[in-house]
């Protein structure tokens, strides 16, 4: 039996580490020996913290070793009181196991620390600089505890901490971080590789890099497989600071197979050859979120244009913003726009991680198989061009030039005076299409010189012709201004303009300009509060007051439509044409001294740029102005006008319609809105109310911008979900869209089903209609290859919508142009819809009972209006439109999102299916905000505003969130937090008018999205409503593969001789590709079938 005192000594078993003191356990009263087996604790896994449960083993003389993870105690009889080992020598062994574990880690291996017991109040950001000065920290995420005063943090480190000891004693308050390592991530997403140097540069021959710019320190290149990027960081040594940067390459803005890895010797050479310039950040720590749980190194990062030379000092003002914009501009440090060959050395301690780099960019197809080893030339070394030998090259030609140039098919290195000499003997014309067949083809051209001699010979056999543009349409210039460098793009037809129109003949020094991110990307901000993309708009304000350089020409911003705002673009003017300039093109425009609100006097100017038709040139005789329908303080007929039948006749005509409509969306003068045929009127006459009159022209030029027709109806993601929280069954929903796909299936094999499924789809251009008569004339019952192939193009098309825009055909439904009853014959909450036949215009039918109207877009409940449809003789002549009642306390329109007639569509549907479920909600008050104002409005105050809208535009933001909200709440779109993000919607909406942005708050952005908004995987939840199971029933897709010609030609076609015109067509074919090709690089098109 054991004694009645023992003392108590540790063993020290050699599967643990060392510990700083010896451990005192509870004495017993026995003299023998004993070897104690104590349970690991959860906490600390080799150490108890309390010595229950116990199991004692008889020992008899020698002492057992312990297994591993255990300890063997050896009892000593000792007659003292219990004791326990103190919270601090465990807490000093836990410390010392930890930072063994963290040192055993790679100096370049991220690691991820779990914080236990953080103060309530504490913050990321103070977390993060508590922590800073021990290693790099990429992320800190806090997780409050709701049930306690104490919370805990993940703290995310790029690499091993410098000071491991420093560290695991950082105390916050009066106590000890407790820390605990976790686990490494093992989905291998991110495949780290460090680099002896960065360089950057261009290809002058296929096997030969001419390196312009280097960095030495900190470089590494990451795969990040989940955000399906490359990214490069490096830092950069300045006289007064040191600067980390970072390179993101997006997959989508890579061509396949342009990353290269070539070996020599004890180095490998990474080479990505890229199709326009990465986004470059560079890291700000004094940036800081609005978000208080969360840090990250991506929310401290500023976009940069500029990286200053190596030793150079960096906090000194930047030359960039000075002068006018060029394509290839002479006051920056670093030309990134142009140097898009990026190279990292890779030292052979870094050869395993390269090899699963390699591994990963060749299952994402962005190897190059092929292994090449580039001769290196150093920039300064290579003469660099004499553009002077160029100055007498035509406009034109310089301009295809200079377009070559900026998309990196030719680089500066290629402009000997060879090529100047080539270029200047040639006719303008020709030298024009032979550059701007290099842009068509979109691939480098290594022989510049060898390239223009041939195609100069195969031109010569030809005579020139100038391009022929329809009366309505002029060929204009376009170019798109990115962070780093600008894009020319070749001259494209587009619908002309007012201003187009009346200065016809300087129609040459118009120029559209377009601002867009890298790789034609949008811009755009995460966080509209923060300043991460300042250097981006301070270039968009730098072009817009200095002005655009191309050639010798200097252009100067001269106004923006309302859709060109939306877009980032505007119009530019060069006044070098003659005696017109910036300004003598505004005094013409009109009148715009009495608006006070910046924001609207830049939509009025706007309005002289929409793309309109001019149709009659009309006398104030012909132009009344009347009265509008009010009633108690609400206007039922705000942007409502009148238009005789005579007039509405010749726009039917001009415009080549079957029918006459019978209302237009129209500029004339100072005036927007609709006119509606009111058959009182006679000869050529107008009446424009007051709501339609913007300001003051001297000039009546009747312009229609669309006309009224029968539209199928559709639904969207916006109505579904409001249709759905109103009451609509979801299998109503399925069943139209099961029905829409049966028909989708049938359509390549049965005449009647795809005629009527085009006819549900006109289209403006004429397609449908071309393959409607197709289809008639038997060329699909004869399986005739390209009606087969346009109608699979077209079924591809409608599931794709289906899939990610639930964009579902209502049978009973139309989508119509409002107008106002000019009768007072509607009560209040009546409409009156006559709606044309498809097959035969001329049959038209009156919808009678109830129906829901609804505008796009629609956030709020409330937004969808039960109406009654009902007769009415005294509107029998108006057809294809719907015709809301003048009576009442508030007009229909007004309380669908809050439109207005002076152009608004509305989607009416009288299913009895939907109809009779929806339990009508109350209207939301969409009453604008009060608008930004000066006493004197000046274009620097447009410029300003103009950035203003690109920096703080929410509308995309908000809109997503609503949708990802409405889906995740159970309430859905009723819940407060979608309600507020439908007045937020509103205010965006506003924007453009009252000049206020819409400012959305953390707690309103959702932290998960569907399934079907497609995000990535770790921040996506698979939908349980009715847009989820749409989404993922129509999403798979089989690829298109286009029907053999050669195997189903249709010999009849063939006429005697056609061989004497096969050339001819395959020219025609050439320059008809060549202009899809333009098309394509204009609105960024990667694909073409």
């Amino acid at each position: 039996m054991p004694r009645a005192s023992e003392r108590v000594q540790l063993i020290a078993n050699p599967t643990l580490p060392a510990m700083a003191a010896p451990l005192q356990w509870p004495r017993t009263s026995s003299g023998d020996r004993y070897s104690t087996t104590l349970e690991p604790s959860p906490i600390f896994p080799s150490l108890p913290t309390t010595p229950s449960p116990i199991q004692r083993q008889y020992q008899p003389q020698q002492r057992q070793q312990g297994q591993r993870g255990q300890l063997t105690y050896e009892l000593r009889s000792q007659r003292q009181p219990p004791s326990f080992p103190s919270h601090a020598q465990v807490a000093e062994a836990r410390r010392l196991r930890l930072s063994q574990e963290i040192a055993s880690r790679k100096e370049a291996e991220n690691l991820r620390l779990r914080i236990n017991n953080l103060d309530g109040e504490i913050t990321a950001l103070e977390l993060k600089k508590n922590l800073e000065s021990f290693g790099e920290i990429a992320d800190v995420t806090v997780e409050r505890n709701e049930n306690s005063p104490k919370n805990h943090a993940i703290v995310l480190f790029e690499s091993r901490p410098r000071d491991i000891q420093g560290l695991l004693k950082v105390s916050i308050g009066d106590h000890l971080l407790d820390m605990d390592l976790l686990e490494r991530k093992s989905d291998g997403r991110f495949d780290y590789v460090s680099a002896n140097c960065l360089e950057l540069g261009v290809k002058t021959a296929q096997n030969v890099f001419c390196r312009e710019f280097s960095a030495r320190s900190a470089v590494a290149i990451q795969f990040q497989e989940n955000r399906r990027m490359i990214k490069i960081t490096f830092k950069r040594e300045f006289r007064d600071t040191t600067i980390k940067y970072q390179v993101e390459m997006k997959f989508h803005d890579m061509d396949q197979g342009c990353v290269q890895i070539g070996e020599f010797g004890d180095m490998a050479a990474v080479t990505i050859r890229l199709r326009s310039p990465p986004m470059y950040w560079r890291y700000d720590p004094k940036m800081e979120s609005s978000d208080t749980l969360k840090w990250s190194v991506g929310a401290c990062l500023r976009r940069v244009v500029d990286i200053p030379k190596d030793g150079a000092e960096f906090n000194v003002p930047s030359a960039t913003d000075a002068g006018p914009v060029e394509p290839n501009p002479t006051n920056l440090s670093a030309k990134l726009g142009r140097w898009t060959v990026i190279r990292l050395m890779v030292g052979n301690e870094a050869y395993r991680n390269l090899e699963n780099f390699r591994r990963k960019c060749k299952t994402y197809n962005l190897l190059d198989l092929e292994s090449r080893r580039d001769t290196v030339q150093d920039g300064y070394r290579i003469p660099k061009p004499n553009m002077e030998a160029f100055k007498n090259l035509a406009f034109e030609a310089r301009y295809m030039l200079e377009s070559a140039l900026s998309f990196n098919f030719i680089v500066e290195y290629d402009l000997t005076s060879a090529v100047a000499e080539i270029l200047c003997g040639l006719e303008p014309l020709k030298a024009s299409m032979i550059l701007e067949h290099i842009i068509s083809n979109r691939q480098r051209v290594w022989d510049l010189k060898d390239y223009l001699e041939r195609e100069a010979a195969k031109l010569s056999r030809i005579s020139s012709r100038p391009r022929i543009v329809p009366p309505q349409c002029v060929y204009l210039r376009k170019v798109m201004v990115t962070p780093t460098t600008i894009h020319l793009l070749p001259p494209t037809v587009e619908t002309s303009n007012r201003i187009i129109r009346h200065f016809s003949h300087l129609s040459d020094y118009f120029l559209r300009v377009e601002f867009s991110d890298e790789g034609n990307n949008r811009v755009w901000s995460k966080d509209s509060a923060s300043n991460e993309n300042n250097a981006i708009y301070n270039r968009i304000f730098s072009a817009l007051t200095n002005g655009i350089r191309i050639g010798d020409r200097e252009y100067q911003f001269l106004a923006f439509s309302a859709s060109q705002l939306r877009d980032n673009s505007a119009w530019f003017f060069c006044s070098q044409g003659g005696y017109h300039t910036v300004d003598s093109i505004h005094h013409w425009m009109g009148n715009f001294s009495h608006i006070k609100s910046i924001a609207k006097y830049a939509a009025r100017m706007g309005q002289c740029f929409s793309s309109t038709r001019a149709i009659a040139t009309l006398s104030a005789s012909e132009v009344e102005m009347i009265d509008d329908i009010e009633y108690d303080n609400h206007n039922f007929s705000d942007g409502c006008g009148r238009i005789s039948l005579k007039l509405a006749q010749m726009i039917g005509n001009e415009l080549e319609k079957e029918t006459t409509p019978v209302a237009f969306q129209i500029r004339l003068g100072g005036s927007k809105g609709v006119l509606v045929w009111y058959p009182p009127l006679r000869e050529k006459r107008v009446q424009i109310r007051p709501s339609m009159k913007k300001f003051d022209v001297a000039h009546y030029v009747l312009e229609v911008i669309k006309t009224s027709a029968f539209i199928p109806s559709y639904l969207n993601r916006q109505i579904i979900i409001l249709l759905s929280s109103l009451g609509v069954p979801d299998q109503v929903i399925l069943d139209l869209k099961n029905n829409m796909m049966k028909d989708l299936e049938k359509i390549e094999s049965d005449d009647l089903v795809a005629i009527k499924n085009l006819v549900n789809n006109w289209d403006e251009n004429g397609t449908s209609k071309m393959m409607v008569t197709m289809i008639k004339a038997g060329f699909l019952q004869n399986q005739d290859p390209f009606i087969k192939n346009l109608l699979t193009l077209f079924k591809l098309q409608m599931l794709d919508e289906l899939s990610k825009k639930a964009r579902i055909r209502v049978p009973n439904g139309a989508y119509l142009l409002g107008v106002c009853d000019e009768t007072g014959g509607l009560k209040e909450g009546e409409i009156f819809v006559q709606v044309s036949s498809t097959e035969n215009p001329s049959k038209r039918t009156i919808i009678e009972g109830n129906c829901v109207v609804v505008r796009c877009p629609c956030f709020h409940p409330g937004d969808v209006r039960v109406v009654r449809a009902v007769k009415c003789p005294a509107l029998n002549h108006l057809h294809d439109v719907v015709v809301f009642n003048t009576k009442g306390t508030r007009g229909i329109p007004s309380m669908c999102s809050g439109g207005d007639l002076d152009g608004d569509d509305f989607t009416v549907i009288w299913d009895p299916n939907i109809v009779n479920n929806v339990k009508q909600r109350a209207p939301m008050d969409y009453t604008g905000r009060d608008a930004v104002t000066s006493e004197d409005v000046t274009i620097r105050d447009i410029k300003k505003f103009f950035v203003q809208y690109a920096v703080s535009n929410n509308l995309g933001v908000i809109a997503n969130a609503h949708l990802a909200l409405s889906d995740s709440l159970e309430e859905g779109p009723h819940h407060g937090k979608c309600l507020r993000l439908a007045q937020l919607h509103s205010d965006a909406v506003d924007f453009p008018k009252t000049g206020k942005p819409a400012w959305i708050k953390q707690e309103l952005r959702p932290k998960k999205y569907p399934d079907f908004m497609e995000k990535p995987p770790e921040r996506s939840y698979e939908s349980k409503r009715v847009l989820g199971r749409i989404y993922r029933e129509c999403g798979k897709q089989e690829a298109f593969v286009p029907k053999n010609y050669q195997q189903s030609f249709n010999r009849l076609l063939l006429i005697n001789g056609y061989q004497d015109y096969m050339n001819d067509a395959r020219r025609c074919k050439a320059w008809y590709d060549e202009d899809v090709r333009s098309l394509m690089n204009q609105y960024g098109v990667k694909r073409y079938i």
